[in-house]
C-alpha cells in the first residue's frame, strides 16, 4: 500500500536539513582522508571514501522516498555546503 507524501514544506525542510548535514560529514570528511592518501595509506583511505559516498548515497537514497522536492532542496543543501568548503579551503585561487 501506498502512504501519501508529506506535504510540500516537510519534504523541503527535511530535504535542505539532510542535504546540509549530508554536505557537512561528506566534506568535512576529507580532512580526514586526503591525508591518508597522501601518507601512502590506501586501504584506511579507500575505505574512509566508500564510507563517505556509502552514506551520502544512502541519505540521498532516503530522500527519494520522501519525495521529488525533498531529493531536491536535499541536493541544494549539499552544493550549498560544497560551494561553502571549496570557497574556504581553497578552490580556485
Amino acid at each position: 500500500m501506498n502512504s501519501p507524501l508529506p506535504s510540500i514544506a516537510t519534504q523541503l525542510a527535511l530535504g535542505l536539513a539532510v542535504g546540509i548535514l549530508a554536505g557537512a560529514w561528506h566534506f568535512l570528511s576529507l580532512r580526514w582522508n586526503w591525508p591518508l592518501f597522501a601518507s601512502g595509506k590506501a586501504m584506511p583511505a579507500m575505505a574512509l571514501q566508500l564510507a563517505r559516498f556509502a552514506l551520502t548515497g544512502a541519505l540521498f537514497l532516503m530522500l527519494a522516498h520522501v519525495g521529488a522536492l525533498g531529493l531536491l532542496a536535499g541536493m541544494m543543501g549539499f552544493l550549498l555546503v560544497r560551494a561553502v568548503a571549496v570557497r574556504r579551503h581553497g578552490g580556485g585561487r
